[in-house]
């Protein structure tokens, strides 16, 4: 249990215990259930995205995905995975902060890997939002 009186990982500056986590560096072929698979056996998801999404139609050198656990506690245990390599990769797990909007939630993560370029870049946000 931490200060703000709850189970999971702190942000600090304030921020609530966070849900989510990134998963950079997956090779491209991986899919959804097989993310789903691997951090099934670390707690309940409430909900996963991997970007490119499965039927993408172009081809692309590696994918990043989001996981929503049901416990903020969960989001700890995954960081642990970090370096696992799966296929062909090491992963990059890190937890993300949530941002409650009305409709949706926003997910904020300091990330310094290009997606697009399978490239490291200096620090910037990256946004996924989550539900309608």
């Amino acid at each position: 249990m931490n200060s703000a009186g709850s189970f999971g990982l702190g942000l600090g500056f304030g921020l609530t215990p966070t849900a989510v986590i990134q998963v950079t560096n997956l090779s491209s072929a991986v899919t959804s259930e097989q993310m789903r698979t691997l951090f099934s056996f670390l707690g309940e998801i409430e909900e996963l995205r991997l970007y490119p999404p499965d039927n993408a139609p172009l081809a692309f050198s590696s994918k990043v995905c989001y996981v929503k656990f049901r416990d903020p506690s969960s989001v700890g245990v995954a960081q642990h995975l970090t370096n696992t390599v799966f296929i062909d990769r090491a992963l990059i797990v890190v937890p993300c902060a949530e941002v409650m909007q009305p409709t949706r939630t926003v997910v904020m993560c300091n990330t310094t890997f290009d997606h697009r370029e399978n490239t490291v870049l200096e620090k910037r946000p990256c946004l996924i939002s989550f539900g309608s």
